[in-house]
């Protein structure tokens, strides 16, 4: 009786942890993740190219990546936050690359818009994504805020 019922609660743990590489969505994509975060303000709004206005302490973020069926190591993104809402949420392509100034064997998720300059975020771990400048460095958050988004929704890749 236990040789039967083991592998029953075996796949039910796996299912239930979230061991499963990636969800499937309405359009055929599969989801890797929902990431969120506060951010300061000012310095992400100048690399952006965005006005911003004094008072803008924070901006508040949420990054949805979707993986392509085709390819692994490519997708697209939904971007809000800052100017990005409602109508006007930032869609593009992703690419998975390789390497920072700091660490030439980090992966780094690039966030490409053919109207914008793009987004450097640097995986941490299946949970963490960090912002980096253009120079490809750790932005460096104030006492308040941070770079970091985090997983919100458990899917790995």
């Amino acid at each position: 009786m236990k040789n039967i019922i083991l592998p029953f609660l075996v796949v039910f743990f796996l299912l239930q942890s979230g061991a499963c590489i990636s969800q499937p969505t309405k359009k055929g994509k599969a989801l890797v993740g929902v990431f969120e975060g506060r951010t300061p303000c000012q310095e992400l709004a100048k690399q952006l190219n965005e006005i911003t206005i004094p008072e803008c302490i924070k901006i508040k973020w949420r990054l949805v990546l979707y993986k392509d069926s085709t390819v692994v190591n490519t997708g697209t993104y939904q971007l809000e936050g800052f100017v990005f809402r409602k109508d006007n949420i930032l869609k593009g392509k992703w690419y998975l690359t390789k390497g920072t100034k700091a660490d030439p064997e980090t992966i780094v998720y690039q966030l490409d818009h053919p109207l914008r300059k793009p987004i450097f975020l640097q995986k941490g771990d299946d949970n963490v994504l960090f912002f980096l400048d253009r120079e490809k460095k750790l932005m460096v958050g104030n006492r308040d805020f941070s770079y970091t988004l985090n997983r919100v929704v458990d899917v790995r890749y």
